[in-house]
């Protein structure tokens, strides 16, 4: 059964509260979150109000009333669910007042509105209609006649709606969504995460944002009145933000001692790991080694290898894994899908390419992804040959032996991988084919092409890359990252260091 309701009336004038309530009950007890008190936000921003509704609402089960209020004249209360639902991460049911519509009306009414639904990624379970003397047969969506006393009967809707409460149907997971169920994972158990680079403007926005949002514990390399001066001037609250020196001379002695143990056999000594910790990446690395804090995300201002090189020769991969990769989160209208190796090893072995597999798999479901992996070709169990496709057929046996709970299969093509038809076809007796949440490419050339390819001509949001196979988590920022990419990055980075 459902745990996450949307109830719509679909007139204005509709109230659905004393129903919502009702189903509240009906589904065991959720709580019933009031949605919407103006329409107004929703009409004149409403990318705000989404994320604000997403906040609102929270996860969880719950009864969504969408009651709508007197909706402005020439505005489509259609339209105001099809903005807001998407959004968060549940069912729809309509409620819908067939006073004064004819049969033919009403057969309309409900195609139309069914397909505006489907259009936004938001799956309808049925129409409860009210009012009407009789129902229209063969309609795109269920509906259901039910006299308006018995919208307060458990019993009654429990009886009627019985055959749509348990649907096939996977609820629309969209960026808002996807993103606040993050957030909210991440403030679930909080983590340290530290950020190097306070000099730059968009570091202290974001710091700022995320102490507003209040999920993980930041800490700030520089100098206190630096950061504070520069925050003053920029209008930004960094009150309980930690900051911390890297001229600190007690952290820079015992930094250097650890570091000149950690690279003793590079031949590193005292006096040049502390000349090393003048680069405020290698001190900001210290710090998570030494379990100061839980996390770093840089790469604002400083090139992937100046981010990523110091993880590499200190942090050093997780006990069982011998490969770094990058991953990207990529979040489509209705759910998220990672795609891997966007952004690290070139030209992976079948050996590195099982490890990034089975790596990938286990950071889709840290992520709230079920993992089930593809390895993706140019054929599909065989269609093809050629060295390639040698390699993607090796990897993908490696990959089901090392961790065979896993749902793993390959070489797939993308149509076979992503499409239930054609998976139908081409791999009807596999486990991944049709349904993949994981898509793991055999070239850097590929992976890093077509999560680009998604961004920017299927209107994706990528988030990451998300380093992978790392003992902590640090993570690489684009030097042309947006506050928000940096938002998201801390939060994922935090959830990381969950593990």
């Amino acid at each position: 059964m459902i745990d996450r309701l949307y109830l719509c009336p679909l007139r204005e004038g509709t109230d659905g509260s004393a129903m919502a309530a009702t189903m509240a009950e009906v589904l065991g007890g959720p709580r019933v979150v009031r949605l919407f008190s103006s329409p107004d936000p929703w009409l004149a921003c409403p990318q705000t109000a989404q994320v604000e509704a997403a906040r609102a609402v929270g996860g969880g089960e719950v009864v969504i009333d969408a009651t709508l209020p007197a909706v402005p004249y020439g505005s489509d209360p259609i339209r105001l669910h099809t903005l807001a639902a998407p959004h968060l991460h549940a069912h729809a049911l309509g409620l819908l007042d067939a006073t004064d519509l004819s049969l033919t009306q009403l057969r309309e009414a409900g195609t139309v509105i069914a397909r505006r639904f489907t259009t936004a990624y938001v799956p309808l379970l049925a129409i409860v209609v009210t009012n009407a003397t009789q129902l229209p047969e063969d309609t795109d969506v269920p509906l259901i006649a039910m006299a308006p006393e018995e919208l307060g009967d458990p019993q009654a809707l429990r009886e009627r709606l019985a055959p749509v409460l348990s649907p096939d149907t996977i609820a629309p997971t969209s960026p808002v969504a996807y993103q606040q169920l993050l957030t909210e994972r991440a403030g679930a158990n909080r983590r340290r995460i530290v950020l190097p680079e306070s000099g730059d403007e968009r570091i202290l926005r974001a710091a700022a944002k995320l102490r507003e949002i209040d999920v993980v514990d930041l800490i700030l390399l520089g100098e206190a009145d630096v950061i504070a001066r520069d925050a003053d001037k920029l209008g930004l609250s960094l009150e309980g933000i930690t900051v911390i020196s890297p001229a600190d001379a007690e952290r820079r002695e015992r930094y250097a001692r650890e570091l000149a143990v950690v690279r003793e056999k590079k031949g590193m000594t005292y006096d040049k790991a502390l000349a090393q910790l003048d680069d405020i990446n290698y001190f900001a690395t210290m710090m998570v080694y030494l379990g100061e804090a839980d996390g770093m995300v840089s790469g604002a201002i400083h090139t992937t290898a100046e981010t990523i090189r110091p993880a590499l020769q200190i942090i050093k991969t997780k006990p069982g894994t011998s490969t770094v990769s990058g991953a990207f989160l990529m979040l489509f209208a209705d759910r998220a899908y990672l795609f891997a190796d966007c952004a690290v090893t070139i030209d992976p072995t079948p050996a590195q390419l099982a490890d990034i597999a089975v790596t990938s798999a286990k950071t889709a479901e840290a992520f709230g992804i079920a993992p089930r992996v593809a390895l993706i070709s140019y054929s599909t169990l065989g269609s093809g040959s050629g060295p390639s496709v040698d390699k993607v057929t090796e990897a993908t046996a490696l990959a089901q032996a090392a961790a065979p709970e896993i749902a793993i299969d390959g070489p797939l093509q993308f149509d076979a991988a992503q499409d239930r038809a054609v998976a139908a076809t081409k791999a009807p007796d596999s486990p991944v084919a049709g349904q993949a949440s994981v898509y793991i490419f055999n070239h850097l050339d590929v992976g890093n092409c077509t999560y680009k390819a998604a961004q920017r001509m299927a209107g994706a949001l990528a988030v990451g890359p998300v380093l992978q196979g790392l003992r902590k988590p640090v993570n690489d920022l684009s030097r042309g990252a947006l506050v928000d990419d940096i938002v998201n990055t801390v939060i994922i980075t935090a959830v990381q260091a969950q593990d």
